[in-house]
Order: structure tokens, then C-alpha cells, then sequence
């Protein structure tokens, strides 16, 4: 591929249709129009159905018949010329292909009974948010796609050291049982990490999707159905490269810096990976393309935010450090707390975690978890430790788990545009609001982020 490789799959689409337009009065392949939108004739079809909402041939003919028809109406150009300038070989199969897009004949249309309009298609300015001249230089890769539309998909969750060849291999599996033409235009195939696991530790959960029609019934036990939501998302493509697993922890990394400077906050929706071109035994041939969820960022004066003021009080704590460090902190404190008879569902027992976010999945990571117990409580685990967190005054912030990471983001975001408050110097706490030892995509999160007021002079 060529330089012009490097975007999207919307703007490939759009050169698509742009060679389209230059060549209505040609004879043109699908084949050649794919080529120009450096795909395989499978996946671009694929692509444009999913992109357009119609099929390739189809938005050709349409096309023709819309400028067909205005022709005749405005300049009275006789029906022979008209279908000897599309590309017809006779007035017969160009009269029979009009009456059937938009059922009159061309002759009515020439006396000014009615006109048939469809109009060239313009992806980018359909699809995408224009961003502001800056942000376009530094970031040219980097789209906002006004609606993702949201799509009912068949998925399955692998959970292990390589979830996503396991992932990927029990779908295969399901969609060659069930005849599934994932290569046909109605599919398209998505992964992500799953939304109750942590990709930092040594085993994970990653989930493939295929999505399918409302009607279609599934029926393997394996594969459940759900819907993904979609919304604004900002898009990046990333091309087929021999590591391309590098390539797209990249892309990701890129999206944050592009947040940094432009007016877009993390959305709530699922982040997803669209993975493009697949071959004949269902092995991923093509490249991927990112999909982050943002949502406008707010004004400051829109930002809720509830201050409290936390009084000193006594916890057990456990310390895990490097890769996988929350999954071995909340199993070894979790056992140690069924040990000791503390219930989770008693009010007065709360559980925090503390970590340096910024050093995740390197080797001086950590992830500090606190346990609120009465101040008489004996330990005798040398690996807990007894301490008082000091409190002080915070800001907190009530969110799901599934989205911690990008309202932690936002968080940060709002104290440094704040005129009120400034960071304090106590640690961040992030508190689960859980009655049983478990924490998933779904479980309640308490942000607590520590705070000093500004003094107005």
C-alpha cells in the first residue's frame, strides 16, 4: 500500500465514491472502485454497505439515474443520448433500470412530470465532526465520528495468558457451524478487552463479537448476544504491520495525547477494535481500526462536584507491585478477609485501593488495598499491615467500574481548570461499593480525589 494507506476506512470509503463520481459516464468494475479505496473486493463491499447502507452497484446505479434524471428535466436531453452517456448499451436496459429505481419512465421525467433525486454522498461530512485547524495538523489520522450506530452482536469472552486467539477461535468455530459470510457486507467484527478484567495481569479476558441481524436467533451456549451502544467516538486505523498487537497499544497511547488538547472528554460507551479483512479460514488478513468512546467535554461550572471532608480512621492494608498487581492484592486480601469473618455488607467495613496509575504494566507498579477495621482489631498475617489513613479533605465522583480509567481522566481534567481547589498531597482513594468479593464492570465506584481550596485573596 501506498502512502494514502494510512487512513481511515470512512475516508477510504469516501475516495471510493469520489472515483465513482469522476467515472458515471464509464463502464467501471467494482474491482477497479475497491482498488481505489486500497481494499480486497470482499471487505470493501463489506465496508460500504456498512459505511453507505447500500451496496456498491447499487449506489452506482442510483447515482446515474439521479443525474439522468436531472439532465432530462433541465436540459431536455433526449432519452438515447442520456443512456449512451451512463454506460447503457441500449435505451431499453437504461428505461427498464430507471422505471425501477424510481418507478416513471424517463420520458416523464423529460417532460417535467417528476424527477428522481439522489444526491453524491459525502462520508466525511455525513459522518465526522470537522475539529478545530490545530488539532487537524497535529492529529490528521485521528477522526470524530458523529454516531456510531449501535449494533446487536453474537460474542464470545476468552479468559487466559492469549485471550484473543482463544477469542477469536471458538467465534471461528460458531460462525462456520452457522454459515455465517462474515466476509459479506451485514457483518462486521469487533474485539475488546473484556469490560471485568484487568489486561495488566498475566491472564485476561478479551471478547470477539460478529454482529447480526435483530431476527437472528442464537442458539450455541457458548455465544451469548448483546447490543453494544454506540455514540460519539474518535477513530484511528491502524495498518496490517508484522506486530501489530504494538501498533495498536500505540494508536491507543495516541488517542490520549490527542484528548489532552482537544474539546472531547472519555465517553461511557465500550472502547473497540474493528478488526478488517479476514480470509478464507477466518484469519484476521487486515489491518484495525480504533474506536475510543469521548463525549463534549463539559464546562467547568457543569462539573459536579461533592466535597468531603474524611476523619482519620484505621485500615488493614495489602501491597501487591507489577503486572497483575490488582488481581493478587484483592484475591489475597479478599481470602484473608473471609478468614477473619469481616462482612463486606456491614456499613461500617469499607474497601479502598491506592496505585500510580502512570507506572501500569511497568515494573515499578503498585496497587495498595485498604480494608477499614475497628482500631482494637488484632493482625497477625505479616503480610497485612496495620495503619491510619489520615484522610483530609476530597472531592468524590460516583461512576461504574467499566468506566473508572476515563472518569479518573476527567477527574483530573476538571481540579486543574478549577479556580477553587487545587490537588492535595494525601493519596487519591478509589472505593468499591461491594457486599460480596467480587469487582466487575458493573460494580459501583466511589472516586475520592484529593483536594486543597484556593484561598481568594
Amino acid at each position: 500500500m501506498n502512502g494514502d494507506a494510512a487512513v481511515n476506512y470512512y475516508e477510504r470509503i469516501q475516495k471510493s465514491i469520489d472515483y465513482m463520481e469522476d467515472n458515471l459516464e464509464y463502464d467501471i468494475k467494482v474491482e477497479e472502485i475497491a482498488k481505489e479505496a486500497y481494499m480486497s473486493v470482499s471487505s470493501f463491499h463489506r465496508i460500504f454497505f456498512a459505511i453507505t447502507g447500500y451496496r456498491v452497484k447499487e449506489y452506482l446505479i442510483n447515482r446515474r439515474i439521479g443525474k439522468s434524471s436531472e439532465e432530462l428535466k433541465m436540459n431536455q436531453t433526449k432519452v438515447i443520448d442520456i443512456a449512451m452517456k451512463y454506460a447503457y448499451d441500449s435505451v431499453d436496459a437504461f428505461s427498464r433500470i430507471f422505471k425501477k429505481v424510481t418507478g416513471h419512465t424517463p420520458s416523464s421525467c423529460a417532460k417535467g412530470m417528476y424527477q428522481y433525486k439522489f444526491e453524491r454522498m459525502n462520508v466525511m461530512e455525513n459522518y465526522f465532526e470537522m475539529d478545530e485547524q490545530g488539532m487537524l495538523e497535529q492529529y490528521p489520522d485521528i477522526k470524530v465520528l458523529k454516531n456510531l450506530p449501535q449494533m446487536r452482536v453474537a460474542y464470545y469472552c476468552f479468559y487466559g495468558k492469549d485471550p484473543e486467539s482463544g477469542a477469536f477461535s471458538e467465534m471461528k468455530k460458531w460462525v462456520q457451524a452457522n454459515g455465517v459470510d462474515y466476509r459479506n457486507e451485514n457483518y462486521r467484527i469487533f474485539g475488546y478487552n473484556a469490560p471485568d478484567t484487568d489486561a495488566s495481569a498475566e491472564e485476561y479476558g478479551y471478547e470477539v463479537c460478529v454482529t447480526i441481524p435483530e431476527d437472528m436467533e442464537v442458539t450455541d451456549e457458548k455465544i451469548k448476544t448483546k447490543t453494544l451502544h454506540g455514540g460519539l467516538y474518535a477513530v484511528v486505523s491502524i495498518e496490517p504491520k508484522e506486530d501489530l498487537g504494538e501498533e495498536i497499544m500505540l494508536g491507543w497511547k495516541r488517542f490520549s495525547k490527542w484528548l489532552e488538547g482537544s474539546k472531547y472528554v472519555y465517553g461511557e460507551a465500550q472502547w473497540l477494535e474493528e478488526h478488517l479483512g479476514f480470509g478464507d479460514d477466518f484469519e484476521h488478513l487486515g489491518g484495525v481500526d480504533l474506536y475510543m468512546p469521548i463525549a463534549v467535554k463539559p464546562k467547568l461550572e457543569e462539573i459536579e462536584m461533592i466535597e468531603e471532608e474524611i476523619e482519620p480512621f484505621t485500615v488493614a492494608t495489602y501491597t501487591a507491585t507489577g503486572r497483575g498487581a490488582e488481581e493478587k492484592a484483592r484475591k489475597y486480601m479478599f481470602k484473608w478477609l473471609m478468614e477473619q469473618g469481616i462482612d463486606l455488607a456491614d456499613e461500617n467495613v469499607r474497601i479502598f485501593a491506592f496505585y500510580n496509575f502512570e507506572q501500569i504494566n511497568k515494573p515499578g507498579y503498585f496497587y495498595k488495598l485498604y480494608i477499614k477495621i475497628a482500631e482494637d482489631m488484632d493482625i497477625t498475617d505479616s503480610k497485612i499491615e496495620k495503619e491510619v489513613f489520615q484522610g483530609g479533605m476530597y472531592l468524590k465522583n460516583h461512576v461504574k467500574y467499566k468506566v473508572n480509567g476515563p472518569s479518573w481522566f476527567n477527574f483530573i481534567q476538571s481540579i486543574e481548570q478549577s479556580k477553587i481547589y487545587s490537588f492535595g498531597l494525601q493519596p487519591f482513594m478509589e472505593e468499591y461499593l461491594i457486599t460480596k468479593t467480587i469487582i466487575d464492570s458493573e460494580t459501583e465506584i466511589i472516586q475520592h480525589m484529593p483536594v486543597t481550596k484556593e484561598i481568594s485573596m
